[in-house]
């Protein structure tokens, strides 16, 4: 098991309602790309490669869970802290 700093995101919008979620993520200094389902695999594997962001000063790992505004339950988002600077859709896009 390894893990990761995420450190940039590329979105796509649903269908049914304009809001966004994670398509793929970079690493590090963005020479490796993973697609979101690779993620999820890797975070529901025991003893898979685990994920994290780092922004404000903080450190976030990265988790499953169902999206908060659609039924999508593949979402990845980050544990909840005192800063949104480490959220998933606060990292740079790509």
């Amino acid at each position: 098991m390894a893990t990761f700093e995420i450190t940039g995101v590329r979105t796509e919008k649903t269908i049914a309602d304009p809001h966004e979620h994670i398509a793929d993520v970079k690493i590090g200094t963005g020479l490796l790309q993973l697609p979101r389902a690779t993620v999820i695999r890797d975070l529901r594997t025991p003893g898979g490669d685990r994920y994290y962001t780092y922004g404000g000063g903080k450190r976030a790992d990265v988790i499953v869970a169902g999206c908060p505004r659609c039924t999508f339950r593949d979402y990845i988002t980050t544990t909840p802290d005192t800063t949104t600077a480490n959220n998933l859709l606060s990292l740079p896009r790509f």
